[in-house]
Formats: C-alpha cells, sequence, structure tokens
C-alpha cells in the first residue's frame, strides 16, 4: 500500500525561483503526461533512443517531472509533483512523488475485475481458476506500482542543491 500514497519531498537551493524555472526549462523535454495513451505512446516512441527527464511547467513555479529510459515504454511512473518557493537565502523545491492520474485510473478497473473473476470462480468451486485469478492480480499490482524512478528523480532534484539541505517527509507521518 505504501507504493499508492504520496511521499513529500523538500530541496533547498541557493538559486531564485526564477533561476530554478529557467534550468527546469533548459534541461527537461516539454511533455505534459495526459489520460490519452495514445500522445503518451507517440512520446515514448520519439524519445525511444534516449534517457531524458520529461514533464512540464503548470504556472510559473508548478511543475511535473518524469524520467523516461532508452528504449522503455515507461509512462505510468512515479514523477514529482512540485512548486518552487521563495526563501531567504534562493529557494526551496516542495513537492510529492506519486503516480499519474492515468496509472491509478488503469489500477483500479483492474483490482475490480482481477477480484471479481476470482470470486466467481471460487464460488463455481473452481479452485485452481481462482487461485490463478488472484496471481494475475498480484502480478498486474505489482506491475502497475513497481517503482524505480523515485531515486533518479531525486538525484536529479538534489543537483538544484548547494547547501545540502534536503528533507523527506513521509506522508504517513506528518
Amino acid at each position: 500500500m505504501f507504493l499508492v500514497l504520496p511521499v513529500s519531498y523538500e530541496v533547498e537551493s541557493s538559486l531564485t525561483p526564477k533561476q530554478v524555472a529557467r534550468k527546469l526549462d533548459r534541461e527537461i523535454v516539454e511533455h505534459r503526461p495526459t489520460l490519452n495513451i495514445l500522445s503518451n505512446g507517440k512520446f515514448m516512441r520519439n524519445h525511444r533512443s534516449e534517457t531524458c527527464f520529461y514533464g512540464c511547467r503548470t504556472s510559473q513555479f508548478d511543475f511535473q517531472l518524469f524520467h523516461h529510459a532508452m528504449k522503455k515504454r515507461d509512462a505510468g511512473t512515479t514523477g514529482f509533483f512540485g512548486t518552487i518557493e521563495q526563501t531567504d537565502n534562493g529557494s526551496v523545491i516542495k513537492g510529492k512523488f506519486r503516480k499519474p492520474l492515468s496509472t491509478y485510473i488503469t489500477a483500479v478497473p483492474w483490482t475490480i475485475i482481477t477480484l471479481f473473476l476470482a470470486l466467481v470462480l471460487f464460488a463455481l468451486d473452481e479452485k485452481a481458476g481462482s487461485v490463478c485469478m488472484l496471481g494475475v492480480f498480484l502480478a498486474g499490482i505489482i506491475i502497475m506500482f513497481w517503482d524505480n524512478k523515485k531515486p533518479i528523480i531525486k538525484a536529479y532534484l538534489d543537483s538544484f542543491c548547494k547547501n545540502d539541505k534536503v528533507k523527506e517527509v513521509d506522508k504517513n507521518e506528518a
């Protein structure tokens, strides 16, 4: 369940918010992940031979950041949804690591359908079929919520930090 809950993260930087925003604009490939899987698929095909960070700025100081690995179709992976705020010594990047909305929309029908089929098969005394459907359910959940992008995105966000002030706050603790 911990893979589903957002995790808060903060990075303090000596750069001003405008400098952080410009650095993001220069270094990330502009793409707004949407519910349209054809748009996401087209982006993945266009960038299949490169590893890149992609995302967009949703307002002047709000942004979304994702990582794409070469030769992977990883449109539904964990991303960082953050804001840039002014501080006395520069800025602070605050946000949450979470999955895109499309991953959650896919996961809900997957869990409902596979669990329903497992229960129907169990009610029909098809124990082997019920166990198989539970296996498909678990395999799908593991695939949908596998999280190997968070350390890569954290490393990128830490590149904004020059004074080594990094905080990670778990939502369950706050």
